[in-house]
């Protein structure tokens, strides 16, 4: 799980985790080979089955050169929440949930948003059996790893909101 909050919209924190090539641009530390395999129609890949929804096949970095790859779908079930569930390869079954709520402005007017994130990590592959035995050694190298992943992930949203704020984001 992971808790934060910064300087921004809810749709500056959800327009980043809807956005399929950020994780290979703004986190190549942890994540390589990026492929949008389906997304709706009018986008980069074949129209998927569920229209508001895309997938992609990721390899997460582990350590050193030992990646996990896994197929991973994306969807927005409610405007402020994306929910990813792992399709295809290890931890298959597994869900991130992701909520981006309002808090109100600041002390200089500016928005906060509070983003809470749920990680449900489950599978029947062998390979998950292992990591499951070894949870309490890898639940901190797990939250470590998220919370280097939210700290950029929050700093591209503020930069967002920044930018749309003083009208100088594209579509603003």
């Amino acid at each position: 799980m992971y808790a934060g909050v910064g300087v921004c919209e809810p749709e500056d924190v959800v327009a980043n985790r809807l956005d399929p090539w950020h994780g290979a641009w703004f986190h190549p530390y942890s994540f390589v080979d990026l492929t949008v395999a389906d997304a709706p129609d009018g986008s980069d890949g074949p129209a998927a089955a569920d229209e508001d929804a895309f997938a992609v096949d990721v390899s997460f970095k582990v350590a050193g050169r030992l990646v996990v790859p896994v197929r991973a779908v994306f969807t927005a079930p409610e405007p402020r929440t994306v929910v990813m569930h792992i399709t295809e390869g290890e931890g298959v079954g597994s869900v991130v949930e992701t909520h981006a709520t309002p808090l109100g402005p600041d002390a200089s007017g500016r928005p906060r948003t509070a983003v809470i994130e749920a990680v449900v990590a489950a599978s029947d592959r062998r390979g998950f059996a292992l990591a499951r035995a070894a949870a309490p050694l890898l639940r901190p190298l797990v939250r470590a790893a998220s919370g280097r992943l939210w700290r950029d992930d929050l700093a591209y949203a503020e930069r967002r909101w920044a930018l749309r704020s003083t009208g100088r984001f594209p579509g603003a």
